[in-house]
C-alpha cells in the first residue's frame, strides 16, 4: 500500500554530520499531511520530519482494507522499518493524536516522545455520537453537491477560530476526499471510532513516553474533559493551552507551535 509522505530534514550538528533524530507528523480525521504545511520547514531544522498521509486519507492509497487504529499503527511501524528509523518523536492532531498514543502503547521502545494536539479519546461527546451512525454504505451520500458547504460550515463552527476557511483552504481540504475509496475509508474509521477509543483508553497506562499536550481553548470538536483524561493517564505529560486557537493550533498559531515543540524537544535532548 503506497503511503504519501512529505519528508524534510535533517538539521546538522556542530560537526556537520546529519542529525539522526526523527519526527513523525500524523494528521486528524479526513485531513492530510497538508495540515502541517506551515510548520514542516521550521521543524525540519530540529528533526528529520516525516509528515504522512495516513493510509485511507489524504494522497495515500485507499484500498478496501481495515483502517482500525491498531492496523494503522502497524502500517506506521512498517513505514519506520522501511526508513530505518529505530526511535521517533511523534506529533499527532485529533485522531492523529490517538494514533500516536496507539503507537506508543504498541511499541514503547520505538516512541521517544509524544506531542498530542487536541487528541481524540473515549467519552460521550458530539463527535463520538455522530461516529456511531456512520457506515461505508453511506459513501455515495458524500458525493452530494451540498456536502462541501456542510463541511465548510462545520470547520468554521467547530474546528477553526483564527484561520480563514476560504476557497483556497477548501480546495486543498476537499481534493483528497474526492479520490476513489476516500469516503468508504473515512466512514469505516468513524464506525469503529468509539470501540477503538475505548480500547486505547484501557492501554494508556502502558505508555511511558513523555508527552506535551497542546489544547486549543476554543476547540469544539474534542471536549477538554477528554483531553484532560488522556493527560492524567500518562505518567509524564504537561499541557499547554492556546486560549484563542481551536482544533488545529499548528495551523492557527504556527509560530507558537514551532517554538513550544522546539522547547519540548530541546529539553528531551538535554536529558538524553
Amino acid at each position: 500500500m503506497r503511503m504519501h509522505v512529505v519528508q524534510r530534514g535533517a538539521a546538522s550538528d556542530e560537526a556537520g554530520a546529519a542529525a539522526t533524530s526523527e519526527l513523525l507528523l500524523l494528521h486528524g480525521f479526513v485531513q492530510a499531511s497538508w495540515c502541517w504545511r506551515d510548520v514542516i520547514e521550521p521543524l525540519a531544522r530540529m528533526r528529520r520530519v516525516h509528515a504522512v498521509c495516513v493510509p485511507g486519507f489524504g494522497w495515500s492509497d485507499k484500498p478496501r482494507v481495515s483502517y482500525r487504529l491498531g492496523d494503522q499503527a502497524e502500517r506506521l511501524l512498517a513505514f519506520l522499518d522501511t526508513q530505518g528509523i529505530a526511535r521517533v518523536d511523534v506529533a499527532g492532531c485529533s485522531l492523529g493524536g490517538s494514533l500516536a498514543l496507539e503507537l506508543a502503547a504498541r511499541a514503547p521502545e520505538r516512541v521517544r516522545s509524544l506531542i498530542l494536539v487536541n487528541p481524540a479519546g473515549a467519552g460521550s461527546y458530539p463527535m463520538a455520537w455522530l461516529a456511531r451512525m456512520q457506515h461505508e454504505r453511506l459513501a455515495p451520500l458524500l458525493r452530494l453537491p451540498g456536502v462541501p458547504l456542510g463541511l465548510r460550515a462545520g470547520l468554521v463552527g467547530a474546528a477553526y477560530a483564527q484561520l480563514p476557511v476560504d476557497d483556497r483552504y477548501m480546495a486543498h481540504f476537499m481534493a483528497p476526499l474526492r479520490t476513489d475509496g476516500a469516503g468508504e475509508a473515512a466512514l469505516q474509521v468513524a464506525r469503529h471510532f468509539n470501540a477503538d477509543m475505548q480500547a486505547l483508553a484501557a492501554r494508556l497506562d502502558a505508555i511511558a513516553a513523555p508527552a506535551l499536550v497542546i489544547r486549543g481553548g476554543r476547540d469544539r470538536v474534542i471536549p477538554e474533559s477528554v483531553v484532560r483524561t488522556i493527560q492524567r493517564a500518562l505518567p509524564d505529560a504537561r499541557m499547554l493551552r492556546y486560549a484563542e486557537a481551536a482544533h488545529c493550533p499548528m495551523e492557527e498559531d504556527p509560530l507558537r507551535f514551532v517554538s513550544d515543540v522546539g522547547d519540548f524537544l530541546a529539553t528531551l535532548d538535554r536529558c538524553a
